[in-house]
C-alpha cells in the first residue's frame, strides 16, 4: 500500500473517531441537570456570538498527544428538548457521521453502556466500540471508552443556564488519541472541521436554533440523511 493511500486512511479513520464524540456523551434524559451559569465562563462578546447561532470551538491541550478541543453553543430550548435528540438512536444517524449500528447495551439511573457500529467510506474498516457514560456531577457527564481503537478516549458535556433567560448553554470537551499513528495537526483539523457542525445538527433537530431560517441552516449541517426521520 502507497503512502498516499495510508494517508488517506489516517484521514477517514480520524473521521470516524471524531463523529463518536456526541456518541459518547449520548446519556439519556434522566442522567442530565442543568444549573445556574456561571457567566464569567464566557465574556458578553462570546454571548452575544452564540445567541446569534455561532458554535465556538477551542482546541485545548496542544502539548499532548492526538487532540482535545471544547465547544460551545447557546440552545433557545431546556435541557430536556436537547436530550431528548442526543439520547435517541434515531436522531444519533443524523448527526453522527458514518453511524450503522445503535445500541443501549445497559440503562440505569446514573449510567448506561452503548455500542456503535461505525463505517466512514468504503476505504476504511467497520468500527466498533463500547462506551460507558455515567453521570459524574449536578451538571457534568462523563464518558470513557472501554472498547476500540483509540488509546485515549474522554469526554464530558455540561448544560448550564443563563439568569433571566430561557435558554441554555450546552458545552462538550472531549480528548482522543488514535491507535494509529497520526500528526496531531490532522487530528486537530478533523476537530476544527466536525464538531462545530455535529453540535449545531443537534442544536437544529432539537428545534432549539431559534427561528425557522436558523434551524433550516443548523440542519444543513447534519451529516447524515434527515429525510429518514419522516419514514
Amino acid at each position: 500500500m502507497n503512502q498516499a493511500t495510508d494517508r488517506i486512511r489516517v484521514h477517514a479513520l480520524l473521521n470516524l473517531f471524531i463523529t463518536l464524540i456526541v456518541v459518547v456523551v449520548s446519556i439519556s434524559p434522566a442522567l442530565a441537570a442543568t444549573t445556574p451559569a456561571q457567566t464569567e465562563q464566557w465574556s458578553e462578546h462570546d454571548l452575544q456570538r452564540m445567541k446569534a447561532g455561532e458554535v465556538l470551538l477551542q482546541i485545548l491541550h496542544e502539548n499532548k498527544p492526538g487532540g482535545a478541543a471544547r465547544v460551545t453553543a447557546y440552545f433557545h430550548t431546556e435541557a430536556d428538548d436537547v436530550w431528548n435528540v442526543i439520547g435517541a438512536c434515531k436522531f444519533g444517524f443524523i448527526y453522527l457521521r458514518g453511524l450503522k449500528l445503535c445500541e443501549v447495551l445497559e440503562a440505569g439511573e446514573n449510567q448506561m453502556l452503548i455500542h456503535h457500529r461505525v463505517r466512514n467510506s468504503w476505504y476504511t474498516p467497520t468500527l466498533d466500540f463500547t462506551f460507558k457514560a455515567n453521570r459524574a456531577a449536578g451538571d457534568v457527564g462523563a464518558a470513557h471508552l472501554l472498547e476500540g481503537d483509540l488509546l485515549v478516549f474522554d469526554a464530558d458535556w455540561r448544560m448550564v443556564s443563563l439568569p433571566g433567560d430561557s435558554g441554555i448553554i450546552v458545552s462538550h470537551e472531549i480528548r482522543i488519541q488514535p491507535r494509529m499513528l497520526a500528526p496531531r495537526w490532522l487530528v486537530r483539523r478533523n476537530l476544527r472541521r466536525d464538531l462545530p457542525d455535529m453540535l449545531a445538527c443537534v442544536r437544529g433537530l432539537a428545534n432549539a436554533s431559534g427561528d425557522n431560517r436558523r434551524i433550516g441552516a443548523d440542519l444543513n449541517r447534519c451529516p447524515g440523511d434527515i429525510s429518514t426521520l419522516a419514514k
